[in-house]
């Protein structure tokens, strides 16, 4: 098992950076793209637990290079918590997902349709009601997926984002540093 998983964590990264190479013969004026931007957010996450889903809070942070004026990479961590509201479940989710990122319309406009898609690591935390008879469990799952989602900028660097996901959906706002 875990030999299986370090082959595949050398694998992704070789994916995304062979991915990237139509980026580069994209864009010969690297001035006219972001280049690194650092962004912080926060909003409500869905996520698909069980046979019903569970709405939270969370909070994260990515880190996204832009390779062209629509392609970049990033590496994002969220992490969200809530109450099932069906079973009195409350739970955790810490998620890392190393992404390919493509915006369908440019970034630079209000509104900025992209798709990403990529690899994610989740590890989930539940408790469980003491009429369950146990205190719960974690599980760690890996998963890849393709995602879309709509950015809204307001003033520069804040921006909302909505994300439908293979699992859930995301509605945020954040900062941008660029």
């Amino acid at each position: 098992m875990g030999k299986t998983f370090l082959r595949m964590f050398w694998i992704v990264p070789f994916a995304l950076m062979m991915a990237a190479v139509p980026a580069f013969a994209q864009s010969q004026d690297v001035s006219k793209h972001p280049g690194l931007e650092v962004r912080l957010t926060g909003g409500t996450f869905w996520n698909q637990l069980d046979e019903a889903g569970a709405m939270g809070p969370g909070f994260g942070g990515s880190v996204r290079y832009y390779l062209s004026q629509r392609f970049a990479l990033e590496t994002e961590i969220l992490y969200s918590w809530g109450q099932h509201q069906m079973s009195g479940m409350s739970w955790k989710m810490l998620v890392c997902a190393p992404t390919i990122l493509y915006h369908l319309t440019s970034p630079k406009k209000k509104a900025s349709i992209y798709v990403f898609a990529g690899i994610g690591f989740r590890r989930e935390s539940f408790d469980w009601p003491t009429s369950y008879g146990d205190d719960g469990y974690s599980d760690h799952e890996t998963g890849v997926g393709a995602w879309c989602g709509l950015g809204l900028k307001y003033g520069g660097r804040i921006f909302y984002s909505l994300e439908v996901r293979l699992i859930g959906f995301a509605a945020s706002i954040g900062y941008a540093f660029k």
